[in-house]
């Protein structure tokens, strides 16, 4: 009988792997290539980083033009608000102090801004750039005599609403140009165009046609809104001349110029108010503390907005909303505060304003 020898059947050759091919012996291994995987990576992230940063440059956008009209419509309030409100003080509450009423405004911004300054000493929007400049002889030499024409310039203004309507000392704030191109000259400052003293001419035309159609013309009033046209321009060309180059930014302003400002006035109301006070005139400011505090708040937000409303737009933006914004004052108070205006008046208006562009249209040409 043969032997028979049992075999296993051979096991099955493993299938060869997917993710290699297999290659001949001795053949060089293929080197997998992934840079287009990597690739498109790199374009996925980029594509990406660009999208987020159209994303934050949009919003940054959006973000500007809502704060810049915030601002904007900030400053187109708290100028009249502060005209309407002091005018209420003045006329109807019974405090007929214009003097007192500057000395306490300005001493109001005087403290808050510093009280600020003080509160937060790390905090780079708040920072007194020209500290080390601002030796005592320096502010009695320079700053001193901008704070009086700053005074005299609220003083005289405010002054003023105690004799005409605010209707009509809107249009005469209209020829503040005029001074300031006749200052700028005297001083050798700086010498007119033609068309700038074309574009003054045509303020003045207008300016008194509309002093011929007031009804409530006083010549007090007329005198007082002048004189503070007077020593705005004042303000200004000593601010040049003494200052040069030297631009405060508005807290700066509000704690080396307002101080000063503070100071002429605390002394014209000693002088020419106080002694008049009575024992019913501290009655009226106590039992209507609440319109004063507003007066305050108001100055303040009055000079933070003038200057931050530059930062959102321009210098002659800023004099085109001033601008504007004195127009609309005119019309609230014709419509709802029952000031009269006449035909002849408003035609002057109309020129004073026409020649008000033209001037500022010139000058930022020049």
């Amino acid at each position: 009988a043969h032997a028979h020898t049992f075999r296993s059947p051979p096991l099955p050759a493993p299938p060869p792997c997917p993710e290699k091919e297999q290659r001949m012996p001795g053949a060089p291994e293929k080197i997998i290539d992934l840079s287009d995987d990597v690739d498109l990576e790199k374009t996925k992230i980029a594509s990406e980083k660009a999208s987020a940063s159209e994303k934050a440059a949009e919003q940054e956008k959006t973000n500007s033009l809502v704060m810049g009209f915030v601002v904007v419509a900030g400053f187109m309030f708290f100028g009249p608000a502060l005209i309407m409100t002091n005018k209420t003080i003045l006329n109807s509450v019974g405090f007929p102090y214009p003097m007192t009423m500057t000395f306490y405004t300005s001493l109001f911004c005087t403290v808050t801004m510093w009280s600020i300054v003080k509160l937060f000493p790390n905090n780079d929007k708040l920072k007194l750039e020209h500290a080390d400049m601002i030796t005592r002889d320096f502010y009695m030499k320079n700053i001193m005599p901008i704070g009086f024409f700053q005074g005299a310039t609220i003083v005289c203004g405010m002054s003023s609403y105690l004799y005409l309507t605010v209707s009509f000392l809107q249009m005469l704030k209209a020829s503040n140009p005029v001074m300031i191109v006749i200052f700028l000259r005297l001083f050798g400052i700086q010498s007119p165009t033609k068309q700038v003293i074309g574009s003054v001419c045509v303020i003045c035309l207008g300016t008194a046609l509309s002093g011929y159609g007031e009804i409530n013309f006083d010549m007090i009033g007329v005198t007082l809104m002048l004189s503070a046209q007077v020593a705005e321009a004042l303000r200004l060309v000593m601010t040049q001349k003494l200052l040069q180059n030297l631009k405060f930014n508005v807290v700066e302003t509000l704690c080396y110029i307002t101080p000063a400002a503070t100071f002429w006035v605390f002394l014209a109301a000693l002088v020419t108010e106080w002694p008049t006070f009575k024992t019913a005139t501290l009655e009226v400011v106590r039992g209507n503390w609440q319109i004063f505090l507003v007066s305050g708040m108001l100055a303040v937000g009055v000079n933070g907005i003038n200057s931050t409303v530059i930062k959102f737009t321009s210098s002659l933006m800023v004099k085109l909303l001033s601008t504007a914004r004195a127009a609309l004052l005119v019309v609230f108070n014709v419509m709802l505060m029952g000031e009269s205006v006449t035909a002849i008046q408003g035609l002057g208006y109309a020129i004073s304003l026409g020649g008000f562009f033209m001037y500022n249209h010139y000058r930022n040409k020049k």
